[in-house]
């Protein structure tokens, strides 16, 4: 389906209003009028205003859910048929649905409510109603804890805040000396965009890296994108390399506020988590090394590098050798 002319969408609308107004809009209108512009029936709708009448039983997509539809929905515990055989039965003229009366306060919502079709209301309820609501009034208020956002917060500006956080890659690679290890990464990144501002791989985690982090998110480098600034927030776990003393004086310096979260509450800071396992799944699972990978009877991983410590300590004379640790640095940067 190709664009539209504006001059026949606009002399269309105009049509469809006019039989709204006279209230002799039909689904017939619509799908004349979708085959006549080249459309789709669901793209004539939404040019229809949404409190445009529909007459002869015919119903538009895109029905509201009202006050009542949403009573009657917890009344009846979820069960968008039981909501729709009650609503038909006071919109019919009859008095109670099966010989089960209807309470008051949803028979007078519905009165002089247009009919609307059993897979209409569920439609709604799906797309209005949020997981968390629907699994309420279904299962209780255990169920909606299990299907709601777990600690939402509010949305943020760029550089508002940052979530700072330590990872051991699984991956093992070869220092400039010794066997095999598997290296630490640093990782800061933006509460608000999502924005890798900053991060650092050494062998083990320190100030200095958590220094050369800080300092990548705080400069503005051309070729990265506007990312270097000065945030309002930082927050950091448990670890004592972000505690350290340079580098709490030197945010401190620039008026950074540290926030400290406690032990084992890694969802506090779950965006810079799920980098880590992005990470890991579009990268890291690719490369040679990969110590998350399957294993067989004996331990050792299915693959050209074996990470047991036997194997990792004779690392840089096997004949499969680990990757080193600069060409794992170039492969995240890139």
């Amino acid at each position: 389906m190709g664009r539209v002319d504006p001059e026949k969408r606009r002399a269309a609308t105009e049509r469809l209003r006019q039989l709204a107004d006279a209230e002799q809009l039909t689904a017939r209108h619509v799908r004349l009028i979708a085959e006549g512009c080249g459309v789709s029936e669901r793209t004539v709708w939404r040019w229809i205003d949404p409190d445009a009448p529909v007459v002869d039983g015919r119903e538009r997509l895109g029905y509201r859910l009202t006050d009542t539809d949403r009573s009657a929905y917890a009344f009846y515990r979820g069960n968008a048929t039981a909501v729709h055989r009650a609503r038909s039965s006071i919109t019919g003229g009859a008095a109670a649905p099966a010989g089960v009366p209807v309470p008051d306060s949803l028979t007078q919502g519905w009165q002089g409510a247009r009919p609307v079709s059993v897979h209409t209301l569920r439609r709604a309820f799906a797309s209005q109603l949020t997981a968390a609501e629907r699994a309420l009034w279904r299962e209780g208020e255990n169920a909606r804890r299990d299907a709601d956002v777990y600690l939402s917060r509010p949305p943020s500006v760029r550089n508002q805040v940052w979530e700072a956080d330590h990872k051991q890659l699984p991956v093992l690679v070869l220092p400039p000396r010794g066997g095999a290890v598997r290296p630490w990464m640093t990782t800061i990144i933006d509460d608000a965009t999502r924005a890798l501002v900053g991060w650092s791989i050494a062998l083990t985690p320190h100030t200095g890296t958590v220094l050369a982090a800080v300092r990548a998110g705080l400069v503005e480098d051309a070729d990265r994108g506007p990312f270097g600034a000065i945030p309002a927030l930082v927050r950091i776990d448990r670890g004592l390399e972000f505690a350290a003393r340079p580098v709490t004086e030197a945010l401190a310096a620039l008026g950074v506020d540290v926030h400290r979260l406690p032990a084992y509450t890694p969802h506090r800071k779950g965006k810079v988590e799920r980098f880590h396992r992005t990470l890991e799944q579009m990268l890291l699972s690719a490369l040679p090394g990969f110590t998350g990978g399957p294993r067989d009877a004996a331990g050792r991983l299915h693959g050209p590098v074996d990470d047991r410590p036997a194997a990792r300590a004779a690392a840089e004379t096997a004949q499969v050798r680990p990757m080193g640790i600069d060409d794992l640095v170039g492969r995240v940067r890139d």
